[in-house]
């Protein structure tokens, strides 16, 4: 059974995979010439992004494992993969994404931002913080990471409120919305952590009225995606304070450019999309994908199938 890698690092996946699954032939490609070469003999694919045009190539393929939780760039092809199981790497991701949403929590508690504009100005000014415990922080997606963010807010003495398609209690969060609920959460919320993946049905769900939905001392947090939020409606919002202020570590495009206007906010932290990048990143989605291997042999339901018609 051949297994290709199509992937920047393929070299270290193809390495690392056969080295635990010596049953497997392992080819890497990392240009699309090798990858119209190697893909029509390929049962498994690995990739972060497959190419759609790829799959006219891909008529043996039964099995794709994406290193990335995000499958919206497959949803064109939907059709196209109907005799193909698509899992991902989710699960990865949700501890480090935990880590950096409290860590911004903080840093606009405490408006880190202007501290450290301050230190490099060399100014010394004092100022009173009210604690986080007692705020109210709201989860917009409750899957692996906003599962595990809701799961340590209690240690900050937070207040959780849930957003998910399916409302049903869930331990540690006071009470779950359904999406037709969204502004009702948004307007009780401190902070709201936007955690969905990006589907038809969350492209643009925060735009101007859900903005205007929530208080003025409110900030967001954005490690879903760039377009699950209207950004000329998040850039008026955060220059004529609608909110107070929000954490973006994605955006509509990556990188901005120079003159984009979200450079020059002093109530943004902005990241270069590094929430979900965790050290050793290719050691643990070989770990999923041998784990997945091990159940393809012996026909037994595979871990983080990914449903394309919901696209996660």
């Amino acid at each position: 059974m051949k297994l290709l890698v199509y992937h920047g690092r393929g070299d270290e996946y193809r390495r690392l995979i056969a080295g635990r699954c010596p049953d497997l032939q392992v080819a890497a490609a990392a240009e699309p010439e090798a990858l119209t070469r190697e893909l029509p003999g390929a049962e498994i694919l690995l990739t972060f992004r497959l190419p759609l045009e790829g799959l006219r190539h891909a008529g043996r393929l039964r099995w794709l494992q994406l290193t990335s939780a995000g499958a919206d760039h497959l949803l064109p092809a939907a059709e196209l993969l109907r005799a193909v199981t698509v899992t991902n790497a989710r699960g990865i991701h949700a501890e480090l994404m935990a880590d950096y949403v409290f860590g911004v929590l903080v840093m606009q508690q405490w408006d880190f931002p202007r501290l450290l504009r301050q230190q490099a100005a060399r100014l010394w000014r004092h100022q009173f913080t009210e604690p986080l415990a007692g705020k109210i922080l709201g989860v917009v997606g409750l899957g692996a990471i906003g599962a595990e963010i809701a799961r340590r807010a209690p240690s900050f003495g937070l207040i959780v409120l849930g957003l998910r398609r399916t409302v049903a209690p869930v331990p540690g969060i006071r009470r779950v919305y359904g999406p037709d609920r969204l502004r009702e959460m948004l307007g009780q919320c401190d902070f709201v952590v936007l955690v969905v993946p990006e589907t038809p049905e969350t492209r643009g769900m925060i735009g101007e009225a859900e903005l205007r939905a929530m208080k003025p001392t409110a900030r967001l947090v954005n490690i879903a995606r760039g377009a699950v939020v209207d950004e000329a409606a998040l850039l008026r919002a955060l220059r004529e304070g609608w909110i107070a202020g929000a954490a973006l570590d994605v955006l509509a495009e990556e990188p901005p450019p120079p003159d984009h206007p979200v450079w020059g906010l002093d109530n943004v932290i902005l990241t270069p999309h590094i929430a979900g990048e965790p050290a050793r990143y290719v050691e643990r989605v070989v770990e999923i994908f041998v784990d997945n291997h091990r159940r393809w042999t012996a026909g037994q339901p595979l871990r983080n199938v990914v449903d394309l018609t919901r696209g996660y």
